[in-house]
């Protein structure tokens, strides 16, 4: 019987360690290079923005990434086919709610075919050239890291003029 637990146990860690190493999970979970963009005051503190809107300017189906609501933080995806990318962002409330507060932002990149490996394939990488904006209510817009790659992190800091209360 002994011999038998023993010749399990073997077998059982051998299967193990088998199907470990058949796994197809070699793939990095972040596929995507996604910018990531906050929001920011004049004196560089972190906000979160009250009812807002950001869409694709001549995106596919008018796409909207905010719909009216709050955040600190938005992830602004640049198409791979264009060396632009153009965003605006719309400010809900009440008082600032007008088109022609709008403010837009364009992205002019390069974007970089780049292979990861057999499981994951290829993926864009951009490289971002320059930024312009306009100024209803951004002061500023600073890109912290031009290249950009699926590792998830900040690169973008949009700066609104704000007032204290």
């Amino acid at each position: 019987m002994g011999k038998f637990l023993s010749f399990a146990f073997i077998f059982i860690i051998s299967l193990a360690v088998t199907l470990e190493s058949c796994s197809s999970t070699g793939c990095i979970d972040n596929q995507s290079s996604i910018p990531l963009a906050g929001f920011y005051n004049s004196e560089n503190n972190s906000i979160e923005i009250d009812s807002i809107t950001i869409g694709g300017v001549g995106a596919p189906n008018d796409t909207l990434i905010l719909d009216n609501t709050r955040a600190k933080q938005v992830y602004l995806p640049f198409r791979s086919q264009y060396n632009s990318t153009a965003f605006y962002i719309h400010y809900d409330q009440v008082a600032i709610s007008s088109p022609l507060l709008n403010d837009t932002i364009t992205f002019n990149y390069n974007p970089i075919p780049y292979f990861v490996s057999e499981e994951c394939g290829a993926m864009y990488q951009y490289t971002i050239k320059n930024v312009s904006y306009t100024q209803h209510l951004i002061d500023s817009v600073v890109v912290t890291d031009s290249m950009i790659t699926n590792v998830d992190i900040e690169r973008i800091k949009i700066y609104f003029r704000t007032t204290q209360e």
